[in-house]
């Protein structure tokens, strides 16, 4: 009897802490969808077109930073107060963002949220992995797909709501509280410090200020202020600074296409790099270029999100194990990414024609549904084993899974809003969209050929 009430208490306290880890896995959802809400409200209210690059490359560069510190903070400060100074701090980011009269402390305020997620992503694996049994382990990251369903449909609708009938600011801050409870709940389960594990990857100090002052450069390609042939030059060199950096924390080969896991990898970059680039100037596009209103930018967002959910599903439901499998997947999702994008430039191509809006939110769909059919099956090949060695143990490839995620998000987003920005800015911006759109569409139409060099798994 005694060891059924145990073995009830710790089932109830993984409950809590499991629903906890949802909530906030949530919010992180609200939070993506909210910014990209949003960033073009603020640049008309806040005159700042031609920040667009630095609003989004600000939060990039931050948690680079802060990254590497993870592991570090895990092993020497006590987890549960560890968590709730960095809420505190991802709280204040927040509020100083929906308090700004100027684009610099908009930016600040991105700044100081960008620090706090940075390290806040290593102590949220950390209760997963190292505080959870299996089974709940398990339940906890399925959970996390259906978490992202859910925003793909309420975070457009919460931010262009909001943003609508109360003001951009107001997004920014009505959602703290659940963020606050669902730490606390957290923290309360998670004592003592955490060692982040034998052999684990870490990003290296070095080469996260590499990362960071790449990602830098390229913020500053969409100022004004900075001559054409200037911002080719800056932007070329935060491309290659980013290169160099992922060519050493990467497994060798990735950038190289190598076959097997290095393949899985570059096949991963390039599909991150051409879905969130232009996940990234979508709702710019629908409010400065399309004139859309706050509503429609929330709808082309929220159905783009519903196509990669459910096709994200059927995916894992279905899962395309065997190289011919994955190839032909691989194939029709980024011939559908290729076409969604194809069809977001067209009515920028068009001029003044009629259903541009809609045109627009059938485009990004397809982009969603071809994301949704790739991005799960190439997560599995780069995780499960390989039928050959090729070098890359699955921890590596794991933790490189995320790393290349987040380079080619990083450099691509800010690619793609900063020089975005700066034809908006200039009065313009419809060509030079259309080119951007063109170079996430030529890193989709790679993702098939680079598809062909990955193994199947065991």
């Amino acid at each position: 009897m005694k060891g059924t009430q145990v073995g009830q208490a710790s089932s109830a306290r993984y409950g809590i802490l499991a629903a906890a880890l949802l909530a906030v896995e949530f919010i992180a959802g609200i939070q993506t969808y909210l910014i990209r809400t949003v960033v073009p409200i603020v640049g008309a209210e806040l005159d700042a077109h031609e920040f667009y690059g630095v609003i989004n490359g600000t939060g990039q560069v931050a948690m680079f930073l802060t990254m590497p510190l993870g592991p570090y903070l895990l092993q020497r400060f006590r987890v549960d107060r560890l968590l709730l100074h960095l809420t505190w701090l991802s709280i204040a980011g927040g509020v100083i963002s929906a308090v700004a009269g100027n684009v610099g402390v908009f930016v600040l305020g991105r700044a100081v949220a960008g620090l706090a997620s940075g390290a806040l992503a290593a102590v949220s694996l950390a209760a997963i992995v190292s505080v959870m049994p299996e089974t709940w382990r398990r339940m906890v990251l399925a959970g996390y797909n259906v978490m992202w369903v859910c925003t793909s449909l309420l975070g457009p609708l919460y931010a262009g709501w909001i943003a609508s009938a109360l003001s951009w600011r107001w997004a920014f801050v009505l959602y703290l509280p659940l963020l606050v409870i669902a730490r606390i709940v957290i923290a309360r389960r998670l004592t003592g410090t955490m060692q982040s594990g034998k052999g684990g990857e870490r990003l290296t100090l070095g080469s996260a200020l590499l990362l960071a002052a790449s990602v830098a450069l390229l913020s500053f390609v969409g100022l004004r202020g900075l001559p054409d042939a200037a911002a080719i030059t800056v932007g070329g060199a935060g491309v290659a600074g980013a290169l160099v950096a992922a060519a050493r924390l990467l497994p060798g080969g990735t950038l190289r296409v190598r076959a097997g896991r290095p393949a899985a990898l570059a096949t991963m970059g390039l599909l991150t790099a051409a879905y969130f680039g232009a996940a990234a100037i979508i709702a710019i596009i629908v409010h400065d270029l399309l004139h859309g209103t706050n509503g429609q930018v929330a709808l082309v967002l929220g159905a783009g999100g519903l196509g990669w959910a459910f096709a994200g599903l059927a995916a894992a439901r279905w899962p395309a194990k065997p190289a011919r499998a994955y190839v032909r997947r691989s194939a029709l999702g980024a011939g559908l990414l290729t076409a969604g994008l194809v069809a977001i430039g067209a009515p920028l191509l068009a001029g003044e024609m009629a259903w541009r809006v809609e045109l627009a939110l059938a485009g990004w769909t397809v982009a969603g549904i071809g994301m949704g059919l790739t991005y799960l099956d190439t997560l599995n090949h780069i995780v499960d084993v390989p039928q050959e060695s090729d070098g890359v143990s699955t921890n590596k490839a794991a933790a490189s899974a995320i790393l290349v995620e987040a380079i080619a998000t990083a450099v691509m987003t800010t690619v793609t809003t900063a020089t975005v920005g700066r034809g908006v800015a200039q009065g313009g911006g419809t060509t030079i969209t259309v080119a951007v759109l063109a170079l996430a569409a030529v890193a989709a139409v790679s993702v098939a050929a680079a598809a062909t060099r990955v193994r199947s798994p065991r």
